[in-house]
């Protein structure tokens, strides 16, 4: 491992099993991992994850508040950021963990992104994506040749969401929780072939639910991803 860099690592969607051989090694020999957490009170998902494969001394803990407050989780970004590069400038090698890939809908973007403003070189080591592990859930293609895919947010906007089904062959809707309402509208509106809500992909409690035949309640979109296709 190279001390001079910071390694980005995807743990994937929650499975320790599904975590890389590569990204193993890193955490193994990482004098420091920092994992983000959510919940004031210490819980967190990619500890559970790590946990399995490095000892707690080498895990640092950094609470990002779930708030949306934009000024407050800048300040915490720039403040990680800064403690990261001052481990480094102390020669020690360095690893911070997201869940899934760093790259796709990922906390780790934000912290790439002030790690590059103090210069401090980044390796993203990637991890398999929710939006991978929810079609191999349900076993089926997310594209085939001649089809095309779309990734989003979803969107708290019916209309939106329908157009984009149209758009596509496959259209996946992450960050569903709070706007399942949009989607349930949406998917009436642009009648697709096949219209899936998978719930807490890799994770205790991991479910699928047929949009076409029912309509979950407001709780189950937490920490859950549509796969809607067209024929």
């Amino acid at each position: 491992m190279d001390k001079n860099v910071v390694y980005s690592l995807g743990l994937g969607p929650g499975d320790p099993e599904l975590i890389t051989i590569k990204a193993m090694r890193i955490l193994e020999q990482s004098d420091v991992v920092i994992v983000p957490q959510s919940d004031e009170l210490g819980r967190s998902v990619a500890k559970d994850i790590i946990s399995h494969y490095v000892s707690d001394e080498k895990i640092q803990m950094y609470f990002f508040p779930m708030n949306n407050k934009k000024e407050e989780l800048v300040k915490r970004y720039t403040e990680l950021a800064e403690t990261i590069k001052s481990l480094l400038d102390s020669g020690k090698t360095v690893a911070y963990v997201s869940m899934g890939d760093p790259t796709l809908f990922s906390t780790s973007n934000y912290l790439t992104d002030k790690l590059k403003n103090i210069g401090v070189a980044i390796k993203h080591i990637p991890g398999i994506s929710s939006v991978n592990a929810s079609s191999a859930l349900l076993g089926i293609s997310l594209a085939s040749k001649g089809d095309n895919i779309g990734i989003y947010e979803l969107s708290a906007k019916a209309d939106v969401n329908a157009e984009r089904i149209k758009n596509h062959s496959t259209t996946i809707f992450m960050k569903v929780h709070k706007k399942l309402n949009a989607l349930i509208e949406a998917i009436r509106e642009s009648a697709p072939d096949e219209a899936y809500l998978i719930q807490r992909v890799g994770l205790e409690g991991e479910n699928t639910i047929d949009l076409l035949e029912s309509a979950p309640d407001f709780d189950a979109a937490y920490l859950s991803l549509a796969i809607i296709k067209k024929v």
